[in-house]
C-alpha cells in the first residue's frame, strides 16, 4: 500500500485567477501525472496493493468549477477523482453548462461559468448564506461516474483562536472572517489570527470591547493609540469557549455534514479532509471517530506505515513549474530523498 495524494481546490478558465490551477496547466499536470503514476481512486491507495507507483486526485470544498471545467477533462482523460464536500456550501438545484457543452458546440467557452475567487467565494457565502461558486447536488451526483465523495466539515468557517490582535481593520485590509465574530464591519475591528473552527477552542471578543473599539477616535496613528488604550482599559477582551462545548460543537459538525452527504448522494463517506489544515490532538481523536481515513495538508506519500487518522496530501500547485517540481519530489527516489533530506525526514 503506497501512493501520492495530490490536491487541489479549482480549475479556473484562464489565468487570471492566482488562487489555484488554471484548466490548460491542469490538462497538462494530469497528462504529466499520468506518465509518471498509475492514477487510482483514493480508496484503492488503501485497498489495493501494487508495486507501480500509484496517485490519487483529490479536490476541497466543492467548488462549481470542478464540475464545469475539471469534470470534462478527467471524463475525458479516463482519471478517477475525489472530491471532499463542505455539505453546508452545496447548493440544492441546478446544473451548469459544462466542457462537454462547448466541445459539442452547444455553447461558446465565454458562456461557461465564469469563477470568482475563492476569497469572494468565502465572502460571499458568510454575507448571504449561499453562493453561486459552489455545487449543487445534482451537479455531484452526476459527476460520480468520476468523483468518489468525502466530507469536508459542514461550514468551512474560521474563527479567532487568540486574544492577540494582529491588526485593526482600516478600510483596506478586510478579511472576510471578521465578518464571523462581528455583526458589522467597521472601521477598527479588532483583526486576530484565526483557525478552522474544527481545529479546537473559539474565541469570543466581548460586545463592550467591541463597541469601544468601533466608537474610538480615529486620528493621527490611531491603531497604535486604540492598541494602548485596549490594553489599559481591559483585562481580557472576550472569553473563550470550554473544551466541552468546542468537542460536543466539532463531533456535531462532522457527524451532520456526513450524514447529508450520505443522504443527498447515497454513498457511505469514510473519508474527511481538514478545512484549512488545521487540527489539534482533540480534534483529531473526536474525527478519528467519525471517519475511517482523515487527510491533513502535510506533504507526504501514503504508506502501509502512515497513521489512517493524519494522512499527507500534496498540493498540485498553481503553475506548470510548480507541478514539474512536485511531480519530481513525489515520483522519482532521487526527488523523494532529496524532498526527505531537506525535510529533515519529517515528509512522512
Amino acid at each position: 500500500m503506497s501512493g501520492v495524494v495530490f490536491l487541489l481546490h479549482r480549475v479556473y478558465p484562464d489565468r487570471g485567477k492566482r488562487d489555484d490551477i488554471d484548466i490548460d496547466t491542469f490538462q497538462r499536470a494530469l497528462s504529466l501525472i499520468k506518465s509518471r503514476f498509475k492514477v487510482v481512486p483514493l480508496q484503492a491507495i488503501f485497498e489495493e496493493n501494487d508495486t507501480c507507483r500509484r496517485a490519487a486526485i483529490t479536490f476541497d470544498d466543492g467548488y462549481a468549477d470542478n464540475f464545469v471545467y475539471a469534470y470534462p477533462v478527467l471524463k475525458k482523460l479516463g482519471i478517477p477523482a475525489h472530491i471532499f464536500i463542505t455539505s453546508g456550501r452545496i447548493r440544492e438545484e441546478g446544473v451548469r453548462r459544462t466542457l462537454f457543452d462547448y466541445w459539442e458546440g452547444k455553447v461558446s467557452f465565454k458562456e461557461l461559468f465564469s469563477p470568482k475567487s475563492m476569497h469572494e467565494g468565502h465572502v460571499e457565502f458568510v454575507r448571504r448564506g449561499s453562493s453561486e461558486e459552489f455545487l449543487s447536488w445534482e451537479e455531484l451526483d452526476r459527476m460520480r461516474d468520476v468523483f468518489s465523495f468525502g466530507a469536508h466539515g459542514k461550514y468551512h468557517f474560521s474563527f479567532p483562536v487568540s486574544p492577540e490582535i494582529e491588526d485593526f481593520y482600516d478600510g483596506k485590509n478586510f478579511r472576510w472572517t471578521a465578518l464571523l465574530y462581528s455583526r458589522e464591519l467597521f472601521i477598527g475591528l479588532p483583526l486576530f489570527k484565526t483557525g478552522s473552527e474544527l481545529s479546537g477552542r473559539k474565541f469570543y471578543p466581548s460586545e463592550e470591547f467591541l463597541t469601544f473599539c468601533k466608537d474610538f477616535k480615529k486620528e493621527g496613528n490611531w491603531k497604535e493609540s486604540l492598541k494602548r488604550e485596549v490594553e489599559k482599559r481591559f483585562k481580557t477582551l472576550g472569553e473563550f469557549e470550554t473544551e466541552s462545548i468546542a468537542r460536543e460543537r466539532i463531533e456535531r459538525e462532522l457527524l451532520e455534514s456526513k450524514a447529508e452527504i450520505e443522504e443527498k448522494l447515497g454513498v457511505k463517506v469514510n473519508t474527511f479532509a481538514w478545512p484549512f489544515g488545521h487540527y489539534s490532538e482533540f480534534s483529531k481523536e473526536i474525527a478519528a471517530r467519525v471517519y475511517d481515513y482523515i487527510f491533513t495538508t502535510k506533504r507526504g506519500v501514503v504508506t502501509e506505515m502512515s497513521d489512517f487518522k493524519e494522512l499527507p496530501r500534496v498540493s498540485l500547485g498553481k503553475d506548470i513549474f510548480t507541478v514539474l517540481g512536485r511531480l519530481f519530489s513525489f515520483s522519482t527516489d532521487l526527488g523523494l530523498s532529496l524532498y526527505k533530506f531537506f525535510k529533515k525526514g519529517k515528509v512522512l
